[in-house]
């Protein structure tokens, strides 16, 4: 039952995705919102700008640009879904009329060629990981359904949906995907001591108008920054834009801003640094999150429920056969 939801959701989504390629009404071909500058979002008691409620995964495009395609850093972002990419729609669904589509664009906006500015060593270092990923060691982390890490927590998944809480002194980010917390205060304390490393890292806040500013350190070294979407089967790492195989060190410094550029959208931006693996501060930017309907609620998220493959991989037993494979185990 759980494999037929999320492969409905997935079909679902694509088609969502494929409809918002269109500019909607109101709309500039490049994404851009016009009078987001001056929107002015409600408040709560104490004044914040008000972001709580549930929220469902934007769009973005591609992680990264193609590789040898030029782009320019000046593109404003856009609200493209990866998800047309990677899921196609049943026979006889509908899709979006022939017409003018927006054109795919990367979330990275800095550097200007949208790519991961990765030193030559760690290119290598991604191009081993993304052709092993049948062995535990170089596994995509989020497959073996650990934390998915900052910023990737934030990329647009469509099993994967958001609640903002906030109190006085706090925003309290909850997500779906792995039963993931993150507590944000705001009260300008400093970051926990550098001895402890967390896989969301540790997080501090602050409000810059109606943005909130979030610095996060403290990272561990077990997740990958980004990866949304899920990469064509065999594909080498040079030819990915979904971000996969893109690791860090305990140097990872991220620093993160929602802003709500209306009533019902949240844009989201993140700048990267980690001198040990990248060869400079890079930075991502598109349309995060959806207001969700009022309905809508949080779902208890069984990540290993009949992950056969999984199970596999970390403990040599195909649950299928019901015979253990020695050499399955990697690890």
């Amino acid at each position: 039952m759980a494999t037929r939801f999320f492969a409905a959701l997935a079909v679902v989504t694509a088609l969502v995705a494929i409809t918002s390629q269109v500019p909607a009404a109101g709309q500039s071909s490049t994404g851009a919102t016009p009078g987001a500058a001056t929107f002015q979002p409600k408040r709560t008691a104490w004044g914040d700008p008000d972001l709580s409620g549930y929220w469902l995964p934007g769009g973005g495009g591609m992680m990264e640009a193609p590789a040898g395609q030029p782009f320019k850093s000046t593109i404003d972002p856009g609200t493209n879904s990866a998800f047309a990419d990677f899921f196609a729609p049943e026979p006889g669904a509908r899709t979006a009329p022939a017409g003018p589509r927006t054109p795919p664009r990367p979330m990275i906006v800095e550097p200007a060629d949208g790519r991961v500015p990765l030193q030559p060593w760690a290119m290598d270092k991604r191009t081993e990981i993304v052709a092993h990923q049948d062995t535990v060691e170089f596994l995509d982390p989020r497959v073996r359904c650990l934390q998915a890490g900052v910023p990737r927590a934030n990329l647009p998944v469509g099993y994967n949906t958001y609640q903002f809480l906030q109190i006085p002194g706090y925003v309290i980010l909850l997500y779906e995907w792995n039963h993931m917390t993150r507590y944000i205060p705001l009260d300008n304390r400093p970051h926990v001591s550098s001895k402890i490393r967390l896989p969301m890292g540790d997080s501090r806040g602050r409000w810059e108008g109606n943005t909130l500013v979030v610095d996060v350190t403290n990272f561990d070294d077990r997740t990958w920054v980004v990866g949304h979407g899920a990469p064509p089967e065999g594909a080498p790492a040079s030819s990915l834009t979904t971000g996969h195989g893109v690791f860090h060190t305990e140097a990872l410094h991220v620093v993160e801003r929602f802003t709500l550029i209306d009533a019902n959208t949240i844009r989201y931006e993140a700048t990267v640094e980690d001198p040990n693996v990248f060869t400079r501060p890079w930075k991502i930017q598109f349309n995060a999150f959806t207001r969700a309907p009022a309905d809508h609620q949080l779902f208890e998220y069984a990540c290993h429920e009949g992950n056969s493959r999984n199970i596999k991989l970390l403990t040599g037993f195909d649950i299928d056969k019901g015979t253990s494979v020695p050499s399955a185990r990697k690890d």
